[in-house]
Parts: C-alpha cells; structure tokens; sequence
C-alpha cells in the first residue's frame, strides 16, 4: 500500500508530464495510445525493481533443495488471479 501511494503520488505525475502537454518525449515525437504506454511501463519498471529488492526465493536456486518444494505455479491461484483479471477488466 506504501509503494502504491508513493508511486501514485511522486512517480506517476512526472512520468505522465513526460508525455502529456507537450512533454520532452512528446517533442521527440513519441506518441502514446491512451496513456497505455505510460501506464504499463511505470508498472513494469515497478515491478522490475521490485523483484531486484526482494530478490530470489530461499533455496530457489540451491541444488540441494528439492525440485517439488518449489513447483512453478499453483493451479488454483492462478485460476483465481485469472478470474480477477477477467472481472477487473
């Protein structure tokens, strides 16, 4: 909640600036659709620094761990993170 007040408050607006109202990026002729191009690379480089901070698992990487403590995904969450987006949209 944190990191969605600070990059809604202090990140997004100057980025926006970037592009909209005659921005450095507009006058260099880039041209965003719906603010789409904006919107998914600030996600993106969000969640870029965000799994550089957190880093790997624990013993995700370590050849002594066995390969079923981490399997790759959950077929229930992913179904229900799904089902999120599905309604989200």
């Amino acid at each position: 909640m944190i990191v969605s007040c600070c990059l809604t408050a202090f990140v997004y607006p100057v980025v926006v600036q970037w592009t909209w109202n005659g921005g450095w990026l507009t006058q260099l002729g880039y041209t965003d659709f719906a603010g789409s191009g904006i919107v998914h690379m600030v996600g993106g480089v969000c969640g870029l620094v965000g799994a550089q901070f957190l880093g790997p698992r624990i013993g995700r990487f370590d050849p002594a761990t066995p390969k079923e403590e981490f399997a790759p995904h959950n077929v229930g969450l992913v179904c229900l993170g799904t089902i999120i987006l599905w309604f989200g949209w």
